[in-house]
């Protein structure tokens, strides 16, 4: 008998330069390689009629159509704004796009169209989704994110599934406990995730690892020998942040001039912030996944309002600060996983107190990495558990 067939649902594409999800596609292919499967990702190309934007169209609206729509407005603003913003951007694309091309892209099949999605879906002796924020209100019209598609006999579960939010809206609550009870095995990524499941549905989730913490920092290590770029000759603080607050911002600022030290950043992540463009003596776009382990492992601190940052930081043993991305008194902030990841290792005085200067503090990383070490051991046994649901299909 051959390797069994394992299809994956994960976010990777082409053109999405987030670091994290490189990073964690690129994990999960090692993890399910390593425990002796065929992995194929699943890649759903959709092909709507008008009348199915139609009926879907109210829930989209709910669940944050209006916010992706101004995203999408603002983005064309700022290219327009600012000359330079869209081909750096274009120069970052083309360096993450490298990196997948040569490690997962080709171990992707697209599937034009719900129902040839369904019908490939046969094909597999078991499909999973994978770590990020799958489960968000808004992708839950698509029925991938939550294998609504997948056949009713094939095995089916969630690896480090994420909501991304607190609480989910009640037009998709009914929804909800139907897709999670369709799946044989749950994980979720954090702990207000877990109380999602086991509050909407008969099912119990169990708390795992992203994939990105299934490597040891050994690995890790190794995978950024492959990186081609020099780090800066000079000590240098690794700035990573994706939200757009400017205060936290100002605090790198005050930690670079307090510290003399240089600063490193990767400048308008997720849009433009007009505050990036006066942080950073160097501020690199062709960066690829090999290259951000490289820098990040190297730095003297790191300043992130990431949740891969703040992993990356913990796994390559970082003096680190960790911010919220968005204020906490807004109102709207979710900030669970990452309440959750520094809880878990002991490391809630990393998120940032008021004194930047505290990231000057020593980590007992012996401590931590025991805990890593468990928690470890603990997600792959999940995750070979729930892969052996293929042998029974």
């Amino acid at each position: 008998m051959g390797k069994r067939k394992i299809g994956g649902v994960i976010v990777s594409d082409l053109n999405h330069t987030n670091y994290g999800s490189c990073l964690q596609a690129y994990a999960t292919l090692q993890i399910v390689k390593g425990f002796g499967y065929d992995l194929t990702f699943i890649k759903y190309k959709k092909q709507r009629s008008i009348w199915d934007w139609i009926k879907i169209a109210p829930g989209l609206m709910l669940s944050g159509g209006f916010e992706l729509l101004e995203n999408k407005r603002r983005f064309k603003s700022d290219c327009w704004k600012y000359p330079d913003y869209l081909p750096n951007q274009q120069v970052r694309r083309n360096a993450t796009n490298f990196f997948k091309q040569k490690e997962f892209l080709p171990y992707f099949r697209e599937y034009k169209g719900y129902k040839t999605l369904c019908e490939g879906s046969k094909e597999f002796d078991a499909i999973f989704v994978g770590s990020d924020q799958v489960w968000r209100p808004f992708g839950f019209y698509s029925n991938y994110w939550n294998l609504n598609f997948v056949d009713d006999n094939v095995p089916k579960f969630s690896y480090a599934a994420s909501y991304g939010v607190s609480k989910i809206p009640a037009i998709q609550r009914t929804g909800t406990k139907h897709y999670l009870e369709r799946l044989d095995m749950i994980s979720v990524r954090e702990v207000k995730a877990k109380e999602i499941v086991d509050s909407i549905s008969c099912k119990k989730a169990e708390v795992v690892a992203d994939p990105t913490m299934l490597l040891t920092s050994a690995q890790w290590l190794d995978f950024a020998k492959n990186s081609t770029k020099q780090t800066p000759p000079e000590p240098y603080i690794f700035c990573y942040f994706l939200g757009p607050r400017t205060d936290i911002r100002k605090e790198a600022y005050r930690l670079a001039k307090q510290t003399g030290l240089k600063t490193v950043i990767m400048r308008h992540m997720d849009e433009y912030v007009p505050a990036d463009e006066t942080l950073g003596d160097y501020a690199p776009y062709d960066i690829n996944a090999w290259d951000f382990v490289h820098l990040l492992s190297n730095a003297a601190y790191v300043c992130t309002d990431s949740f891969h940052g703040t992993v990356f930081s913990i796994l390559t043993h970082r003096k680190f600060v960790t911010f919220y991305r968005v204020n906490p008194k807004a109102g709207n902030s979710t900030h669970s996983r990452i309440d959750s990841l520094l809880n878990m290792f002991g490391l809630s005085e990393r998120k940032f107190n008021g004194d930047v200067l505290a990231i000057e503090r020593e980590i007992d990383y012996s401590k931590v990495d025991e805990i890593m070490a468990k928690y470890r051991k603990k997600s792959l046994d999940f995750f070979e558990k729930a892969l052996k649901l293929a042998n029974k299909n």
